[in-house]
């Protein structure tokens, strides 16, 4: 979810860091017209709809000092544990607005948490919340060294002193460092001044600290964001289908604030909203709380798969998200799996897990639900549960449930060994090559894959662009010369903390035009024909039938719900 993969940024950051300067990188750009688009893969989901601390901790830096050198450009371990330190802080529950609070200001307009309202405000009150946490470690660093004389432990209070001292002379910049020569206390307005500054001149640091600042947003302004990055680069949102996610049982981390439950209730309003595009999310599904639930283990009390069908009959919802990476597969479960999961069930749960995963697309087939999946080699919350994703695992249910829709994330990479496909070369051995081989034998079949945070269209350069270019190119000619089966999404807010990501949409687009030459009529499939195939948005379509109903209910205009048009033509001929 942070980043499908961060690694790659470990350059750019390092440079970006050691020049202190954000940088350039604009590259080639294609503007929209007015083209239509439906973002099929994207999240608005603040801090308190997640289990932050554990997903920074163990997924995005389970290693501190080696994921944050590789990510960051920081060498020193001391000072990594406290940029860390002080992202949890950021990214705190009680720094974003519940689901509840959200609720409240869109059926009133009043709110009593004015930072939510607008990014400039978020970003204000990170940089004042940043000035804090100088200003505790400053005071923590003086009252260790008042300690440490003649103590016991003095060593280790001492080498905490030491990291302490390290991560304020890096943080502070060169300019303010030398006002602080003489050891006396940082004044609240010296940590103001270094926090302003690492907001805005400290590159990839900046990237992060801002994109911090988004997650203290309401969910609807973050929606609002995503429509009006598009417009600005000239493509006319028709539907958003934000997707909720559920971590908490891999985690170990319950989302208090906003659960699950809270969250599907809070987009229902923020999809109400009227004189806007449509919005219709994904809810999370996590067999692994299903399984839990249904045999009794302490404290489970939630079933995943009946929050699913309450989203999808009450809510407005499209579709369900899943996340193999947190440690399931698709089909064929096997372990290992957390020993903290077992001991809590009292056994290994690989037939539980294919049961319970049985179960919801048997509800997706009843209920005409499309699926979206993680489909990428990243993100693991666990040894090697990054690999659980591959599309290898998901070939047998596209042949168990032929009428299943289903849209595998994060196309065009090339990079990631399939299981069976270990010993062949790049791309056939590829995920990418897995999946487009049963495309080929199979295609009126809704088999997806979507091209969301394609970060690689943000680079300028040739040697990034062009072999990609060319595995697309190959892949499609392959498996699917017409483009039938590639979506677009912008996994926003996700991408957000990508430099150019304001011009992402545009950069996708040159991508698909000038380095793979796609005609006007295939990219219109990719940033939305092909969206309203794999969607239930086909007149007489059960799905659609579904979000019918919900519009009845909440006495909405449907008017703004997209209709493909080859279906409707079918439909005025007759046919």
């Amino acid at each position: 979810m942070f980043r499908r993969d961060f690694l790659k940024q470990a350059a750019v950051s390092a440079a970006a860091l050691t020049t202190g300067c954000v940088g350039r990188n604009d590259g080639p750009t294609s503007p929209g017209d007015g083209q239509l688009l439906i973002d099929a893969h994207c999240h608005v989901f603040n801090a308190s709809d997640l289990p932050a601390a554990r997903f920074i901790r163990q997924v995005v830096f389970e290693d501190f000092p080696k994921q944050t050198k590789q990510i960051m450009g920081i060498r020193d371990p001391d000072i990594a544990d406290r940029l860390i330190e002080l992202a949890l802080r950021l990214l705190g529950t009680d720094r974003a607005p519940d689901a509840d609070e959200e609720i409240a200001f869109l059926k009133t307009g009043k709110t009593s948490r004015r930072s939510a309202e607008r990014f400039s405000d978020a970003r204000a009150a990170a940089i004042e919340d940043t000035a804090r946490f100088l200003l505790e470690v400053d005071s923590r660093m003086r009252r260790i060294g008042s300690e440490t004389r003649g103590a016991a432990g003095a060593g280790t209070k001492a080498a905490r002193q030491k990291g302490d001292q390290k991560f304020l002379d890096f943080f502070v910049g060169p300019e303010l460092q030398t006002k602080r020569l003489d050891a006396s206390a940082m004044s609240l307005t010296e940590a103001r001044a270094a926090s302003r500054n690492a907001f805005a001149n400290r590159g990839v640091i900046t990237r992060y600290l801002n994109w911090f600042s988004l997650f203290r947003l309401y969910r609807h302004v973050l929606v609002d964001r995503l429509i009006d990055d598009a417009k600005r680069q000239g493509f006319k949102v028709e539907l958003l289908t934000p997707a909720l996610v559920d971590y908490d049982e891999w985690l170990f981390e319950d989302v208090t604030r906003s659960p699950l439950g809270k969250q599907m209730e809070v987009m229902d309003y923020v999809s109400r909203r009227p004189d806007r595009p449509a919005v219709h999310g994904y809810i999370g599904f996590d067999p692994l709380r299903e399984v839990a639930y249904r045999t009794h283990a302490k404290g489970a009390t939630v079933s995943s798969l009946a929050t699913a069908r309450r989203a999808l009959t009450e809510h407005g919802f499209v579709g369900v998200k899943l996340y193999p990476p947190m440690g399931f597969r698709a089909s064929g479960n096997r372990g290992p799996y957390p020993q903290r999961t077992v001991d809590r069930l009292g056994f290994r749960p690989d037939r539980h897990l294919d049961d319970a995963l049985d179960d919801l697309y048997e509800l997706c087939v009843e209920l005409d639900a499309p699926i979206l999946a993680h489909g990428y080699s990243s993100n693991g919350s666990g040894p090697d549960y990054a690999d659980r994703g591959d599309p290898a695992y998901w070939i047998p249910v596209f042949k168990k449930y032929p009428s299943l829709r289903v849209c595998l994330a994060h196309f065009g990479r090339f990079d990631a060994r399939s299981e069976g496909r270990k010993e062949r070369p790049l791309p056939e051995g590829s995920w990418e090559w897995a999946l487009g081989e049963f495309i080929r034998t199979n295609p009126r079949q809704a088999v997806f894959a979507d091209i969301s945070y394609f970060s690689e269209a943000l680079s300028d350069k040739s040697e990034v662009r062009g072999p990609l270019a060319n595995s697309f190119k190959r892949w499609m000619k392959e498996f699917d010369p017409r483009a039938e089966h590639l979506i677009f999404g912008t996994d926003w807010i996700m991408a957000g903390q990508e430099q150019g990501y304001e011009h992402y949409i545009q950069s996708v687009n040159s991508f698909l035009l000038h380095d793979c030459g796609l005609d006007d009529e295939i990219r219109d499939r990719i940033f939305r024909g092909n969206a309203m195939k794999f969607l239930p948005l086909q007149r007489g379509s059960k799905g659609r039938g579904r979000l019918l109903a919900w519009y009845a209910r909440r006495g909405l205009d449907p008017s703004r719900l997209p209709v493909s048009r080859s279906t409707l033509l079918a439909g005025l001929l007759g046919q």
